[in-house]
């Protein structure tokens, strides 16, 4: 058995730590109560990458340890019963406690009916192999390690792969996840799991807008987005969310262009306006419809929606000279980075371009 407690020590900041050491020396005085750090955090301590995502997962009774927690470290506590959850809050982090369970699906793209259950159920339910350990805190055997699946062997040999051959059909969102985590860690999706992945890229329809709609904006939070995007398009999984979406040149140059342009805050709403900006307009209100983008987004959008019509105009042959001096829609600056995409001015008009460009920064 693996016992990675030195290597936890080290990788914890030095409060997180010893709190999170006393949560298991708590859970340990409590009757059949186990505690475990799970998921992005095991993963991303053994890679070596910072994360401050702090799960817990009680094997046992949640509000009983979080109760207890809370009087002895002073922390700000918040349960949500039904949920089998707690958060703990301290200056600068806080703990997110849950209850295991397990999840069983009764069609595809359903959430999934959720059940109490103990560790190994809560590892089956998880998404790919990488995600699927844990490391127990019980003051016995801490820094032990659970791998049910070889996720560290998988991240050793830096692959993705799903734990069963349902795995996508039960959540197709996964096979946005698979793409996203194999472009950010530069890994590759294994061969079975990418034979999985082929076969179940239908499935996507069955999921909700605002599911789908979720795992675009996490794609777009990405470092770079584009990759994932790119890798989507070639495995034919793009046109399952949109048909007209497209991951190629054009928009990874757009996007690199932004990076070097606009804030880091303001990049995925950016990379938003420029995978949709060569959509013809009935497209674009197809994928706006059904996804329903919060009202900034939309504001966005609508707005590098009118920067494409006027620079299309002023492309028109024989537009009268009035009409090319018609001033542009102002566009908030995030979306500066359009100008990028802008032609060199037709002869003879050497007064209408600027007059567009200098909108750009109001």
């Amino acid at each position: 058995m693996i016992n990675l407690a030195p290597q936890l020590e080290h990788y914890l900041p030095q409060r997180p730590a010893r709190i999170i050491k006393q949560a298991g020396v708590k859970a340990s005085e409590l009757a059949d109560v186990n505690l475990y750090l799970v998921g992005g955090i095991v993963r991303d301590m053994l890679l070596g990458r910072p994360s401050l995502d702090f799960d817990l997962i009680v094997d046992g009774e949640v509000e009983q340890l979080a109760w207890a927690l809370s009087i002895a470290t002073g922390a700000r506590l918040v349960r949500h019963s039904q949920f089998g959850t707690a958060k703990l809050s301290y200056r600068g982090f806080s703990l997110d406690l849950a209850m295991a369970r397990r999840e069983s699906y009764l069609k595809p793209g359903a959430l999934p009916v959720v059940a109490p259950g103990r560790i190994s159920d809560d590892l089956l339910r998880r998404d790919f192999s990488i995600n699927a350990m844990a490391i127990c805190l019980a003051a016995s055997r801490y820094g032990e390690l659970l791998d049910p699946f070889n996720g560290k062997r998988d991240l050793e040999n830096k692959l993705i792969r799903v734990l069963h051959p349902k795995s996508f059909v039960d959540d197709a969102t996964r096979i946005l996840r698979a793409l996203r985590y194999e472009q950010r860690l530069d890994f590759t999706i294994e061969k079975g799991t990418l034979a999985l992945l082929r076969r179940d890229t239908a499935m996507l329809k069955t999921i909700s807008a605002d599911r789908v709609r979720h795992e675009l904006e996490l794609i777009l939070g990405e470092e770079l987005p584009e990759k994932v995007l790119r890798r989507a398009a070639e495995l034919g999984v793009l046109p399952q969310i949109h048909p007209a979406l497209r991951g190629n040149g054009w928009l990874s140059q757009r996007f690199s262009q932004a990076r070097e342009t606009i804030k880091k805050a303001s990049l995925s709403l950016v990379y938003l306006c420029l995978l949709l900006y060569s959509l013809p307009e009935a497209e674009r209100q197809s994928f706006l419809e059904r996804f329903r983008f919060p009202r900034k987004a939309v504001k966005a959008l609508e707005s590098s929606f009118e920067l494409k019509l006027r620079q299309e105009e002023l492309e028109t042959p024989g537009l009268s000279p009035s009409r090319r001096e018609t001033p542009p829609p102002v566009i908030t600056k995030p979306l500066l980075v359009l100008k990028l995409r802008l032609p060199a001015l037709p002869r003879g008009c050497s007064g209408a371009r600027p007059s567009l460009a200098n909108r750009w920064h109001h």
